[in-house]
């Protein structure tokens, strides 16, 4: 049912185009998928000039801006480095929520997240891997949204995508609002293993999700990955929840 949603939905786009989720006021073209042009034009994409964490990549406030500057929040966190494309809301929040249901990345998005990417040269990986979901989750939605973002990574930076690295032993609950990070730990601690630790051992991976929210799932991603060897683990997600704009 996916395969022909995915042949079908963007022809329809073009003979009954819908309208924009992000504002429901205009309606949508082909490039932008489910957003119009004019949210995508004020989506809150992220520059060199956007003063983040230069660890985690959460906005910072005014009083941290610095090349060096850190959040502290993200000290324990066990990767080395994580990077988005935009703040979670507008047009990215809506892009991302409609890849949970439908796999297809429209143009606008693939182009933010080779912008991304080429915004961050430094980023080292032998292979790319996609943030796994449960066998429950899977057979619901019938395909893995991360693994169609590592799929764009994967062209931007001419490095192989393995889906099989990486496993979700249990099902998880999704993370609900209001949640705590520690409250989030727990429900994604021991949910992650590795399927082969030769495959893993002295690798430069780049963990692939769709949203970074607290950091809970990538950071257990990354324990169990820096656990059977990996060199170092860089994250990279559409988007990034912060609590403010910057």
């Amino acid at each position: 049912m996916s395969y022909w949603r995915t042949v079908i939905d963007p022809i329809l786009s073009v003979i009954l185009p819908e309208q924009c989720r992000a504002c429901a006021a205009r309606e949508c073209d082909l490039a932008g998928g489910v957003v119009c042009a004019d949210c995508w034009q004020n989506a809150q994409l992220f520059t060199k000039e956007t003063p983040v964490c230069r660890k985690c990549g959460a906005v910072l406030i005014t009083a941290l801006r610095s090349d060096s500057a850190t959040c502290k929040a993200c000290d324990k966190m066990v990767f080395d480095r994580a990077f988005a494309c935009g703040v979670y809301e507008g047009a990215i929040s809506s892009s991302v929520l409609a890849l949970k249901k439908q796999p297809v990345i429209s143009r606008r998005l693939k182009d933010a997240i080779r912008d991304a990417i080429a915004g961050n040269p430094g980023v080292e990986a032998d292979v790319i891997v996609p943030v796994p979901l449960s066998k429950k989750r899977m057979f619901e939605r019938e395909f893995n949204q991360a693994e169609k973002i590592a799929d764009v990574v994967s062209q931007c930076l001419d490095v192989p995508v393995d889906t099989s690295l990486l496993k979700r032993n249990i099902h998880t609950p999704l993370h609900r609002a209001g949640m705590d990070l520690r409250a989030r730990e727990l429900t994604v601690e021991k949910a992650f293993s590795v399927a082969d630790a030769e495959s893993v051992r002295h690798k430069n991976i780049l963990l692939v999700d769709d949203v970074f929210t607290s950091g809970a799932t990538v950071n257990a991603c990354s324990a169990v990955l820096k656990k059977n060897g990996a060199s170092s683990v860089t994250v990279f997600t559409v988007a990034r929840a912060v609590q403010g704009r910057f």
